[in-house]
């Protein structure tokens, strides 16, 4: 089970240093980040090689920050991935790339997501 954490930040110069340095002081790691611009805010998805320490540090400096479970693949198989969960009935909500050749995929049913892929040959993460 991966978790991936949606931060808001206000979209605006030095927030999303602010946050990076947060992770740096606290010796926690990004890896895998995307962003999306809404208006006068930004959202910031990522995956933290630490997600619960990554949590309580977020928590104590009162950034607004939501968890959910993603899947993550290799990119090769991406093709087929998206393929099979269509087929099956499940929606892919947004996707971003990482490191090492793999996709994070937000999904409308992460466990039945795994069990498909899984079924399929597909590795998850």
């Amino acid at each position: 089970m991966v978790k991936q954490f949606s931060i808001f930040l206000e979209n605006k110069p030095g927030r999303l240093s602010s946050v990076i340095d947060l992770f740096e002081r606290n010796q926690i790691r990004v890896l895998a980040m995307g962003i999306a611009e809404a208006g006068n805010y930004g959202i910031v998805r990522c995956i933290l090689d630490a997600p619960e320490k990554a949590a309580e540090v977020l928590r104590d400096a009162n950034t607004a920050v939501n968890l959910v479970e993603v899947v993550i693949i290799d990119m090769k198989d991406l093709h087929n991935a998206v393929k099979v969960l269509g087929e099956k009935g499940i929606n892919v909500d947004y996707a971003y790339t990482m490191d090492m050749g793999r996709i994070v995929i937000k999904v409308d049913d992460e466990p039945k997501a795994k069990k498909v892929l899984s079924e399929s040959g597909i590795r998850t993460y």
